[in-house]
């Protein structure tokens, strides 16, 4: 006859624990799980995923992540905050259609799905993400094909930044009617406008070269223009660009920052002069009197804080020049 063991039921009950206790670790830090299953990611929503600080509020982090089915999306979008997703290397249009289900933050301007490790997107990605009603930030994304998504992006309140390192003039057009820092209702019942009056910060860090045609249309940007890795500025390029005419609704000039540009052709300096606005222009090292000449026609505040060279008859020229900031001390030098 069989027996049982007085400590059998000890034993399966060991087993048990001992079989749920990949879920209870799981549930223990979502920011460092590598992968994850459905059942897993119940646990995780079961017991709180790991919640991360930032300036625009707490997140819910899954930053290991470098994939995410669409089943376990389903399970995740379900968390009431925000959910950082920046490990992930490729989002399926599947995947992109479910965390477009997430609800937006309650919180005016606070975004709700981060996703900035992705450098690329599918066009059927990018209209099923397009989708999503709430605040996305895409930081590394290199090019976008998407006019839905160019679209729903420029929707966005706050600064608007993107690692494009390529732009047609359809997207920069799409993009260029971005007016985030219009209002700022962070504070209830309170409208906050920026000093500048800006309408929108547009910040494209990674964009090496424009052509005339994608300059052209991210001149009709109202606001604050960020193009620091420009490396070269031909002047059809600089002359499209000084069309910027800043923030139609209230009169105020906008500023145009092209602190990659370590030189510039005299050329260049008479099209940027055209512009009305702030020009930041922080890394030219060095200007001829008739660069210098050139530059000294534009009428807005013009930045040239990055010069280690000014001879005599340079720093002559910009005297011209009627709200002008150079380095302190002057770094003058001997006449050529």
């Amino acid at each position: 006859m069989n027996s049982i063991s007085p400590h059998r039921p000890m034993l399966l009950a060991v087993i048990a624990i001992g079989a749920s206790l990949p879920l209870l670790a799981f549930a223990q830090d979502s920011s460092k799980l590598t992968s994850i299953t459905v059942e897993q990611a119940r646990a995780v929503m079961a017991k709180k995923p790991t919640t991360m600080g930032s300036i625009d509020g707490g997140f819910a982090s899954f930053d290991a992540l470098t994939t995410l089915t669409p089943e376990v999306a389903e399970v995740l979008v379900k968390h009431e905050g925000a959910l950082s997703f920046n490990g992930l290397t490729e989002l399926s249009p599947e995947t992109a259609a479910v965390l477009a289900k997430h609800a937006p933050s309650k919180s005016f301007g606070y975004a709700d799905l981060r996703i900035n490790g992705l450098k690329t997107i599918s066009p059927k990605a990018a209209e099923a993400l397009a989708a999503h009603q709430g605040k996305v930030l895409l930081y590394s994304l290199e090019k976008i094909d998407s006019v839905p998504l160019a679209q729903k992006l420029a929707r966005q309140w706050g600064e608007l930044r993107l690692g494009l390192t390529e732009l047609s003039p359809t997207i920069a057009a799409e993009l260029a009617k971005h007016r985030g820092t219009e209002e700022d209702k962070t504070r209830p019942g309170v409208i906050g406008r920026r000093v500048d009056g800006a309408a929108s910060i547009l910040r494209l860090d990674n964009i090496t070269s424009l052509s005339p045609g994608t300059a052209e249309a991210l001149a009709a940007h109202e606001g604050v223009l960020v193009l620091n890795d420009l490396t070269s500025l031909p002047p059809a390029v600089a002359a499209s660009l000084a069309k910027c005419v800043g923030n139609s609704k209230t009169n105020r000039t906008g500023t145009l920052v092209l602190n990659g540009l370590e030189t510039l052709s005299t050329e260049s300096a008479a099209a940027l002069a055209a512009f009305t606005g702030e020009l930041v222009l922080k890394a030219i090292t060095e200007l001829t009197p008739e660069t210098a000449t050139a530059l000294a026609k534009h009428k807005g505040r013009l930045h040239l804080t990055g010069l280690v060279k000014l001879t005599p008859e340079t720093h002559a020229a910009l005297q011209a020049h009627q709200n002008l900031l150079l380095p302190r001390p002057l770094p003058l030098a001997a006449g050529r």
